[in-house]
């Protein structure tokens, strides 16, 4: 059974809009909407890409919005992509991305 915490109104409207936030960065990489991730971040953002899971090194830093738009023209790779959207058991809203590459197939 999970236990529930009360917070104050503050936190509450803060923990909403970072939830908005991260709806809203999944929302713009699944419609290929490069401009409007971009505006979601600051201009002088500080933005860190992990290619490999177990490296705790980072593949990449950017440090500036213009920077971020050849990582999400990256997208335009894959047919699709799908963000879900939970919230980790650190309490930290996270995005797990599912990739589809296009595939030929032979026809027989």
């Amino acid at each position: 059974m999970s236990q529930h915490v009360t917070v104050s109104p503050s936190e509450a409207a803060d923990r909403l809009a970072i939830r908005e936030l991260v709806e809203a960065y999944a929302h713009c990489a699944d419609r290929r909407d490069a401009k409007g991730q971009m505006s979601l971040f600051t201009a002088n953002t500080h933005f860190v890409v992990y290619m490999k899971a177990k490296d705790p090194t980072p593949s990449q830093e950017l440090h500036s919005r213009e920077a971020l738009a050849p990582v999400f023209a990256a997208l335009n790779q894959y047919d699709a992509t799908t963000h879900f959207v939970d919230r980790a058991p650190s309490s930290r809203c996270r995005t797990t991305e599912l990739l589809a590459k296009r595939t030929a197939w032979p026809i027989t």
